[in-house]
């Protein structure tokens, strides 16, 4: 895959996540008298880590809060911790779309199967609108391990509920002309050009079905 369709999920998540996450009232911290006080965290990484980290010893059983935990771990470069609270996160809610997403992602390298499932169990559950970065992420993952079927119908998921995500067309593009369905690539990736013109890839391609030395996006 592209570095380009690679870098989709983190893109994404950020995005939605600042749609998902309502700010969490922590309320005063409650600091302990100690001999040797723990330094105040300086970068927004670590301040996110201590908020978080509170609001779960706070409210154990809090599935928004720990999977919010679990992101600021990610964000932290603690990926075992941050897959434990997502898990944790599922078996407190197993409607946690978020954390589902997550996990999915972080199963992609080890069992790319059970990365799917968890994908398609996070679009599920997703709201619309939102849907489409677990199909996305699934596409991309299919598509990649040579499921070109199940890629196509992925990709034609995201797009169904949301269709102006350059992600998902450029995927479906991608997955059309490696199926022999140049007529249907290009229209895919016109689609796309919408949405990112400036983009070199899509340019690329547009040129190279048509046969022509410059792409114009569809209106």
């Amino acid at each position: 895959m592209s570095s380009q369709a690679e870098a989709l999920p983190k893109r994404l998540v950020t995005a939605v996540l600042l749609m998902t996450f309502a700010v969490f009232g922590l309320g005063a911290a409650v600091l302990a008298i100690k001999l040797r006080p723990q330094p105040v965290p300086t970068t927004t990484i670590d301040r996110n880590l201590v908020s978080w980290k509170a609001a779960v010893d706070a409210n154990p059983k809090d599935d928004v809060a720990r999977t919010a935990y679990g992101i600021a771990l990610l964000d932290a470069g603690q990926t075992d911790e941050a897959f434990s609270q997502f898990q944790e996160a599922v078996h407190l809610n197993k409607k946690n779309w978020v954390a589902l997403f997550q996990l999915g992602l972080l199963n992609k390298a080890t069992s790319a199967n059970r990365a799917v499932q968890l994908l398609a169990t996070s679009a599920k559950y997703a709201p619309s609108g939102s849907k489409t970065i677990a199909f996305v992420a699934e596409g991309d993952l299919l598509l990649q391990t040579g499921d070109l079927e199940g890629a196509k119908t992925a990709y034609r998921n995201a797009i169904a509920d949301a269709p102006y995500v350059f992600d998902a067309h450029l995927g479906l593009a991608k997955t059309l002309e490696r199926l022999g369905d140049p007529k249907g690539a290009l229209k895919e990736y016109q689609q796309a050009a919408r949405f990112a013109p400036d983009d070199q890839e899509v340019a690329d391609a547009i040129a190279r079905l048509t046969g022509s030395g410059s792409a114009t996006p569809t209106p």
